[in-house]
């Protein structure tokens, strides 16, 4: 890929809402030899965070920018947990510039590129409501959608298990559970279409994805995003107009400073609960069955009570082995560690001032 010399740009829109995955991230994989010649360059989730970066400091034009994101913005777009995101930057530093904390660049010197790519829209990073289901894609199997998103885009492509775990680096088990996912209810609006089945398992199939649904997903995707930048502006219009750069600066630290204490110590408090059996499998299953319970009430379907029983019986099991922990389920949350409960460490008050918090570097009484 050749990169224009221009000079940089801040870039922090959305590209289409959908992210480039550059075929080089996922390694090489000789057909004539059956052999491996490089491998992914990441796990499934790190590479997640290399290509948001990716995307939003190589233009599709050829230019490159700079890429604002913190981890909440990886967290948010990527659904990448924030050790996730610490592990990638730290794994990928010679693929990525970064001048100052939250500001990125990929380095286009130290990898070449050949200008393919895989493209990872934004809602296959997150649980969706289709045909009344709720379908999550793992971190791995999102990178199988992505590939039939590129690949099964324009016509049907001839296609096995094997030969897509070949070329994005992954097991074939998860390959075909995610074709499974992608093919469900062929008859019933599936995201990809089988237009004509192989003999076995291991034979060819043709795909191509369901256009329509894909194009509804994509718009689905742009109102949440242009939500999330309206909600944006109108905190941006609460502060006051003039604010010094240097001020501005400081408070940001200051408000990750504390935003990381707060998950730190939580995460501590969650180690500790789950290192004990009964709380780890209690809380997994309510993870699993929360999803189902939820649309079950919503659609008051006739499993609902089953469910609910369900539920109530876990949720009990898991608040048994946090009272013998001694730990409350509060302290699960980051909100319990908060330090200033007049501002809950935004260090803005409701009016827009500066809370008194930031001033004195300690947290102010309750009183006003």
């Amino acid at each position: 890929m050749n990169v224009a010399a221009t000079d940089l740009q801040f870039n922090t829109a959305p590209v289409d809402y959908s992210y480039r995955a550059p075929v080089e991230f996922f390694g090489t994989f000789d057909k004539t030899t059956g052999k491996r010649n490089k491998g992914k360059l990441g796990t499934f989730a790190q590479l997640k965070v290399l290509i948001d970066i990716f995307t939003f400091s190589v233009f599709k034009d050829g230019k490159t920018g700079v890429c604002t994101r913190s981890y909440d913005l990886f967290k948010r777009d990527v659904n990448v947990s924030e050790s996730t995101a610490r592990r990638a930057l730290e794994s990928f530093k010679e693929l990525i510039k970064s001048e100052a904390k939250g500001k990125y660049q990929f380095n286009t010197e130290n990898l070449q590129l050949s200008g393919g790519h895989y493209r990872l829209e934004a809602w296959m990073t997150r649980p969706i409501i289709h045909n009344d289901s709720v379908i999550t894609f793992s971190t791995a199997e999102q990178m199988v959608v992505g590939y039939f998103n590129s690949e099964c885009n324009r016509a049907p492509v001839e296609l096995s298990a094997q030969d897509i775990a070949n070329v994005l680096d992954m097991s074939v088990p998860i390959v075909q559970k995610a074709i499974n996912k992608l093919t469900a209810g062929q008859k019933d609006n599936p995201f990809v279409y089988c237009v004509q089945k192989g003999v076995n398992g291991y034979k060819k199939s043709k795909y191509i994805i369901n256009r329509t649904l894909f194009r509804e997903l994509n718009k689905a995707e742009k109102r949440r995003q242009k939500a999330i930048e309206q909600e944006q502006k109108t905190e941006v219009k609460k502060e006051p107009k003039h604010r010094s750069e240097g001020l501005r600066e400081a408070l940001d630290r200051e408000y990750y400073e504390r935003k990381h204490k707060r998950e730190e110590a939580a995460q501590r408090t969650l180690t500790r609960a789950m290192a004990d059996e009964s709380f780890r499998t209690s809380d997994e299953a309510l993870k699993r069955l929360a999803p189902r319970f939820a649309f079950a009430k919503l659609k008051n379907r006739p499993d609902y009570e089953k469910l609910k029983l369900e539920y109530i019986e876990i949720t009990e099991r898991r608040h048994t082995a946090l009272k013998r922990l001694c730990i409350d389920e509060a302290e699960l949350s980051e909100e319990f560690y908060i330090q200033c409960l007049k501002c809950r460490d935004k260090l803005f008050l409701s009016g827009g001032k500066i809370c008194n918090c930031f001033n004195s570097g300690s947290p102010p009484g309750n009183a006003d």
